[in-house]
């Protein structure tokens, strides 16, 4: 904020703050700043994103809104502190949307206030288990090998060729003006006949 608009903005009482963005001055309450114009509520949510997922860890794929749902989530669940249910509903929320590692973080927080917390204890426990056995899973889903990948493609294109072998000889008989089209076809069907008798010896 150049000193014009300080002056102007003192002159009706009013006070100021350093953006959070640019560190530049502003009238406090404003919610753009003068200086480089990020609008400060939409700039303060991001680096609040930024903060909430390095400080849980394993939720980077999760967006603002996702994070909103599971703090409401968690919300009630601390209202309703003593309902089985929803511990259980929430953490099932946050299987759902591969979000454990925030119910971990949560509980984990819970047994700091209090270490003889019980609840937090049995729901900690069942989230962690919960994601070993995801990240467990995850890894030990099977990855279709290179060397099929590759077989399925040659099966394919071969299929492909000898359709478009077969189109061209059509053509080529039924349209007299374009009779090199059987021997282009030929010389074709000739070619992925080879290579399908040499796949299946």
């Amino acid at each position: 904020m150049d000193e014009y608009q300080m002056e102007f903005a003192t002159g009706f009482g009013e006070s100021y703050q350093n953006c959070p963005a640019c560190a530049k001055e502003m009238v406090s309450g404003h919610n753009e700043c003068f200086s480089c114009g990020v609008v400060v509520d939409r700039f303060q949510d991001r680096m609040n994103l930024t903060a909430t997922k390095q400080s849980i860890g394993g939720i980077d794929h999760l967006t603002a809104i996702d994070i909103k749902k599971l703090d409401k989530k968690w919300k009630q669940v601390v209202v309703n502190y003593h309902d089985q249910n929803g511990h259980q509903d929430f953490i099932s929320h946050c299987q759902k949307n591969g979000a454990l590692p925030f119910a971990v973080h949560h509980y984990s927080l819970m047994l700091e206030i209090d270490k003889e917390d019980d609840i937090a204890q049995v729901m900690r426990r069942q989230s962690l288990s919960r994601l070993t056995v995801a990240m467990t899973t995850a890894e030990s889903q099977p990855t279709e090998p290179l060397a099929l990948r590759i077989d399925t493609f040659i099966k394919w294109s071969n299929w492909m060729g000898l359709f478009l072998s077969s189109v061209c000889i059509t053509a080529g008989i039924l349209i007299p003006t374009a009779r090199n089209l059987i021997g282009l076809g030929v010389a074709f069907l000739t070619l992925f006949v080879a290579l399908y008798l040499y796949r299946r010896s």
